[in-house]
């Protein structure tokens, strides 16, 4: 008798690590608290002020389904290492770098809602970024992402590399990027319930505060009537409000 898993109801999301071990054991611990099926991280282990060993370490310990960043190939290629808190091959064990080897860079699951794709850029290029156009940042269109839209295959596709927690709709597919652990502006996880269809973030509290993590948002995962929906990147009008989601 074959044995499936179950698709996904409740799944915990850490975006970029880049070695914040502190972080992400509290994210970690939240997360199982919280009673979720299945946690996923867009990968950039690497490269920051916190020990990226640890980072590798609590990755594996728990079973986090990671794919490769930019970074995390950069440092196995020992490329881009002029960086600041770039870290060396000689900062992690051997079995830490096979691990760090062996990510892929994209991984498909089944969720109730339907089937996700989680990559670090966009498919398998990890510095892919795409954007709608705001008063801040001008239009980034992707061919490829147009192409994972037109295929049909995804209902969602989790990333990060953008560091900025936000949801953006298409007619056929919504893209949730799913920030960082990194820096003091947007740190912060995510906790999606597919059955319900919400979305949770959370954000790290201040030393004064009463809890380690606070709630920065809920809201539902469907877009709302006054947000914004295209058919793909090429209908990107270059007057988007960001959807925040720290």
């Amino acid at each position: 008798m074959s044995l499936t898993t179950p698709p996904i109801a409740r799944l915990g999301v850490i975006g970029d690590v880049h070695a914040e071990d502190a972080r992400l054991a509290l994210a970690l611990d939240h997360l199982h608290a919280a009673g979720v099926d299945r946690i996923i991280c867009t990968g950039d282990v690497v490269d920051g002020s916190g020990c990226p060993e640890t980072s590798l370490r609590l990755l594996q310990a728990h079973n986090v389904s990671t794919v490769r960043g930019n970074h995390d190939r950069w440092l196995l290629d020992n490329k881009v290492r002029h960086i600041a808190d770039a870290h060396g091959q000689d900062d992690l064990e051997d079995a830490s770098l096979a691990y760090l080897n062996s990510l892929p860079s994209a991984i498909e699951l089944d969720t109730v809602a339907g089937r996700l794709l989680l990559c670090h850029g966009i498919g398998k290029n990890d510095l892919q970024k795409i954007w709608p156009g705001s008063t801040r940042m001008p239009m980034i269109q992707s061919p490829a992402l147009d192409r994972i839209i037109e295929d049909g295959r995804y209902r969602y596709v989790i990333n990060g590399h953008m560091h900025f927690r936000t949801m953006i709709h298409f007619d056929a597919m919504t893209l949730i990027n799913a920030g960082t652990l990194k820096g003091e502006q947007w740190p912060g996880f995510m906790l999606i319930d597919f059955a319900t269809e919400h979305i949770t973030s959370f954000k790290f509290g201040s030393p004064e505060a009463k809890s380690q993590i606070e709630i920065a948002r809920h809201m539902s995962i469907l877009p709302e009537p006054e947000q914004v929906t295209w058919r793909d990147t090429q209908a990107f009008s270059g007057d988007w409000q960001p959807l925040t989601l720290h």
